[in-house]
């Protein structure tokens, strides 16, 4: 069991920006479904529904996300839509990557005194194209994209690279996600709240285990880290 403290770290939300690129595709569905003649809540409430059914089966990211819209636009009764469905899927794979802030300085004071493992789920080959473009990944020692964040996959990582829970640490913005299952497992997580949270990432933290930190931002992850 390595005693060197580890961040395991989430990057959508929490290294870069990624939801607002799903949101603002999502408006252009509904707008376009609008001039259809289907009323917006309609389609929101049927994305919802079919997104919540399809991400056991299908994971996260563009590919997902967009057969969903098919969907939906097919149960809505609504044709022609594909060419731009392609389009929307095309942007949110090729969208320059923006960090959140203080991610570009404060990532390399932490490589400096701590083991980053990057921790995100979603589709591999999607997730490491973002952190390419990023120009993060010679800070983290060590990449794993799941399909899922959960119990058992906490346990994985923990077992596969010898974590001891008293040195390991969750980072990210989702209490579904980063957060509860990884208190579940005896480690410590800290929390950094991002502005519009898918709605399937949300819910209330665990109180029970061992306290999460609540941190405003992410630059504040670098003076928590290298006092301690």
């Amino acid at each position: 069991m390595s005693t060197v403290r580890t961040l395991l770290m989430d990057a959508d939300d929490t290294l870069w920006e990624n939801n607002i690129y799903y949101e603002r595709v999502i408006g252009e569905f509904v707008a376009a479904l609008a001039e259809r003649g289907i009323a917006p809540h309609r389609v929101h409430q049927t994305l919802w529904e079919t997104e919540r059914r399809n991400v056991t089966i299908t994971g996260y990211g563009s590919n997902a996300f967009c057969q969903s819209l098919r969907e939906v636009a097919q149960q809505l009764g609504v044709g022609g839509l594909e060419p731009q469905i392609r389009q929307w899927e095309d942007f949110i794979v090729h969208h320059p990557i923006e960090l959140m802030p203080g991610v570009r300085e404060t990532l390399p004071r932490l490589h400096a005194c701590n083991r980053l493992i990057l921790f995100s789920k979603g589709n591999p080959e999607e997730q490491l194209g973002k952190l390419r473009r990023s120009g993060l990944a010679p800070y983290f020692h060590a990449t794993e994209i799941v399909f899922e964040k959960t119990v058992e996959t906490y346990r994985w990582i923990m077992a596969s690279y010898g974590l001891l829970p008293s040195a390991t640490w969750m980072i990210g913005n989702s209490p579904r996600s980063d957060i509860n299952p990884a208190k579940a497992v005896g480690l410590r997580t800290v929390f950094i709240p991002y502005h519009a949270t898918w709605q399937h990432e949300i819910e209330e933290i665990n109180p029970n285990g061992i306290e999460t930190v609540m941190l405003e931002n992410f630059a504040q992850l670098g003076d928590y880290f290298t006092r301690r």
